[in-house]
C-alpha cells in the first residue's frame, strides 16, 4: 500500500515537471537583442548569460533567429551595415516599441531590383527586414524604421521597412503563411510579394505616406485594420492599400484612410473589403485599372480586375482624428501579449466614433 503511494506520488511528481519545463521551454527559444555601448548583445529569455555579440547589431538579430525560434529587438537604436535576412522558416522577429532600424549609409548594401520588367536596375532597393522565400515567418514592427535615401541624385537608391518576397523562376508564391504587422513608424510601404496565406492583422501609421501596404502576385491574404493618417492636422494621404498587380483573393477588414487619393487601388487585381472609412472628403475615393505594369511580382498577368466594398463610410466634417496605441514592454510581457490600436474621429457636432484592433501573440505557438 505504501509502496503503490509512493510511485502514485512519484509519478504525479514528474509530469508536473515535465509541466513545468514544458511550459518554460519557450525562454529557451527566444533570443533578446539589446545594446550595450558599441555592441549588440544576444541573451536567451531564460538567462543573463551573453550568447552572442558584435559591433553590427545586424549580425546580432541574425544570430538570434538562426538559434532561436523568436527574436525580441529590445529599446534601442539598431545602426545596420546591411539588410537583415530572415534566416530560416517559422521564425518570429519582433521590433520593440522603442527599437530604431536604421541602414549605415556608408556601408555595401545588399538590394533588390525594383521595376526589373521596366528598367533593369533602376530603384535599387535595400529593405530594411527581408523574408525571401521563408514560409510562416512573423515580422511584428512596433518601433521605428528609419528611412534613408543614400544617393541623393536619385531617389531610386533607398530603404523599404519590410518586405516579403516570394518570386520563383516558376512564378508561383514561394512565401505561404506568415504575418506581418506593424504599429510603429516609417515614412515607406512595406510588401508582400509573390506570398500567398500572409495575415496582416494591422498595419497603422500617421506617417502620411503615398501607401501603407502594398502587394504584388499575392493570394488569400487576409488584412485587418490598415490604416494611413495624415501626418499633420486636415493632411491628405495616398493610398492605405496599394494592390499594385496580380494579387487574388485579398480579403479586407477595414480600411482607414485620412482625405486619401484611393484608399485603395486595385490594379489587376481581386478584393472584397468589408469597411472603407474615410477621414474627410476623399480627393479619389477607389482606383483600379485591368493594364496596370508589374513591378517585382513575376507573377502572370490576370488581365482583369475586381473590387467589392461592403460599406462605405465618408466622415466629411472632421475636427480631429488620432491614432492611439497599447503596445506591450518587453520582456516583462512575454510570452503572450496583446497590441491595441485605435482610430478616434471627432466631428464638428462634437460626435465621436472609435474604430478598433487587437491582435493576440502567443510565442509560444
Amino acid at each position: 500500500m505504501k509502496l503503490n503511494c509512493l510511485l502514485l506520488f512519484l509519478s504525479f511528481t514528474l509530469v508536473a515537471f515535465g509541466q513545468a519545463k514544458c511550459a518554460d521551454s519557450w525562454k529557451m527559444e527566444t533570443m533578446l537583442v539589446s545594446i550595450n555601448g558599441k555592441f549588440a548583445e544576444v541573451k536567451t529569455a531564460a538567462s543573463d548569460v551573453i550568447a552572442y555579440k558584435n559591433t553590427d547589431p545586424q549580425l546580432a538579430i541574425e544570430w538570434g533567429m538562426i538559434h532561436g525560434r523568436n527574436t525580441v529587438v529590445l529599446s534601442g537604436k539598431y545602426l545596420i551595415s546591411d539588410r537583415i535576412d530572415i534566416p530560416r522558416p517559422g521564425v518570429t522577429l519582433i521590433i520593440s516599441k522603442d527599437a530604431s532600424i536604421e541602414l549605415r549609409e556608408d556601408s555595401q548594401h545588399t538590394g533588390i531590383s525594383f521595376g526589373s520588367l521596366r528598367n533593369p536596375g533602376y530603384w535599387q532597393i535595400v529593405p530594411l527586414i527581408y523574408n525571401q522565400g521563408h514560409d510562416n515567418v512573423r515580422v511584428i514592427e512596433l518601433g521605428l524604421m528609419v528611412h534613408s535615401i543614400w544617393d541623393r541624385k536619385t531617389s531610386g537608391k533607398q530603404t523599404f521597412p519590410i518586405i516579403f518576397d516570394g518570386r520563383n523562376e516558376e512564378k508561383t508564391c514561394e512565401i505561404n503563411g506568415g504575418m506581418m504587422l506593424v504599429t510603429g513608424a516609417s515614412s515607406q510601404s512595406f510588401w508582400l510579394v509573390d506570398s500567398k496565406g500572409v495575415e496582416v492583422p494591422m498595419i497603422t501609421l500617421d506617417d502620411g505616406i503615398d501607401a501603407v501596404l502594398v502587394l504584388e502576385g499575392s493570394e488569400d491574404c487576409k488584412l485587418g485594420m490598415i490604416t494611413n493618417l495624415a501626418r499633420t492636422k486636415g493632411g491628405v494621404t495616398g493610398e492605405t492599400v496599394d494592390l499594385n498587380s496580380r494579387s487574388t483573393g485579398i480579403e479586407v477588414e477595414r480600411l482607414i484612410g485620412e482625405r486619401s487619393y484611393e484608399i485603395i487601388d486595385c490594379n489587376e487585381s481581386h478584393a472584397v473589403v468589408q469597411e472603407a472609412v474615410l477621414v474627410g472628403e476623399p480627393r479619389k475615393l477607389f482606383g483600379g485599372g485591368a493594364g496596370s505594369g508589374p513591378r517585382f511580382t513575376r507573377r502572370p498577368s490576370h488581365k482583369t480586375h475586381s473590387l467589392d466594398v461592403k460599406k462605405t463610410t465618408i466622415h466629411k466634417d472632421v475636427e480631429n482624428v488620432s491614432l492611439r496605441k497599447e503596445l506591450p514592454i518587453f520582456p516583462s510581457a512575454l510570452p503572450k501579449f496583446d497590441i491595441k490600436a485605435s482610430v478616434e474621429v471627432v466631428l464638428k457636432d462634437g460626435s465621436k466614433k472609435v474604430y478598433d484592433k487587437t491582435a493576440t501573440i502567443d510565442l509560444r505557438n
